[in-house]
């Protein structure tokens, strides 16, 4: 049936052109979005193994700080900060411990008694080191990008409608996926070298082909303002303000905040000590 086809060639050139431009803006927002995926998911388990020590660090000082300013004063007010500064390093509910409670216990000379850090510990440490050495942060070269994108606009299973065939693509495309977080530029040159150009639709001279062109635009654009919200979502979370701001250099993130956390700890300490040794 040449009709249909026949009948408006430069509208169907022009679908067929729309369709395009929708594959690929689709896949490009795919990869923006598994990039972004694994850069947060990395900065955050990086901040938490690097940064977390010096962070339980200042929560420390700032314990011992109130619980020094609470025995020094023997106001209530004091006595309630220096409570839930405590119950904020032990991870408790202040609740669960009254102030009434700790002002007592501090009148019968207990508090002396509880678990505290050394005084050498309070005024000679600069922070806790970070823990043992972590991953450097990966993010995906421009080239692994480049494979990404070529081998998903060739396998991708939203490219197909048969099921046998998104089986197919889904357990390949795993692989891809797998390879691109790694940064693996030999894995993805491998897969691109084992995929086979498929044929995507009905062929351009088929009845069928108007319709499943009008239909995979409709799917193309939802999906696309399904991963545009999936973006937007990610880039509210905390984390992505804080990568954003070093321009998604995840260790000058890491090395800029932990010079921050280091100058707080020092001047922390240096109040500690005052209040300690007035």
């Amino acid at each position: 049936m040449e009709t249909a086809q026949a009948m408006s060639e430069p509208l169907f050139q022009s679908l067929e052109d729309a369709v395009v431009v929708a594959e690929t803006n689709l896949l490009d927002t795919q990869v923006a979005v598994e990039t972004l995926r694994a850069e947060l998911d990395q900065f955050t388990r990086l901040h938490q193994i690097q940064l977390g020590p010096l962070y339980s660090r200042l929560d420390e000082l700032d314990a011992l700080t109130a619980e020094t300013e609470a025995a020094m004063t023997g106001d209530p007010e004091a006595i309630r900060r220096a409570v839930e500064a405590r119950a904020k390093v032990a991870g408790e509910d202040p609740l669960l411990f009254p102030a009434d409670d700790a002002a007592q216990d501090g009148a019968d000379g207990d508090a002396a008694d509880s678990p505290r850090p050394p005084r050498e510990e309070a005024a000679g440490s600069n922070g806790a080191e970070p823990a043992a050495e972590a991953d450097g942060p990966v993010r995906p070269s421009k080239t692994a990008q480049r494979l990404y994108r070529e081998l998903a606009r060739r396998s991708h299973p939203d490219l197909v409608q048969d099921p046998a065939e998104i089986a197919r693509r889904s357990a390949f495309i795993t692989r891809v996926n797998a390879a691109y977080e790694k940064d693996d530029l030999a894995g993805l040159q491998k897969l691109s070298e084992e995929w086979s150009l498929a044929a995507s639709g009905p062929a351009p001279d088929a009845p069928q082909r108007e319709m499943w062109l009008r239909n995979r635009l409709i799917w193309l654009r939802a999906k696309q303002a399904e991963l545009s919200l999936e973006r937007q979502t990610m880039m509210e979370n905390p984390m992505a303000d804080v990568l954003a701001a070093y321009q998604y250099d995840s260790l000058t993130a890491l090395r800029s905040i932990s010079e921050q956390l280091y100058t707080a700890i020092q001047e922390r300490e240096t109040l500690l000590n005052a209040l300690i040794g007035s």
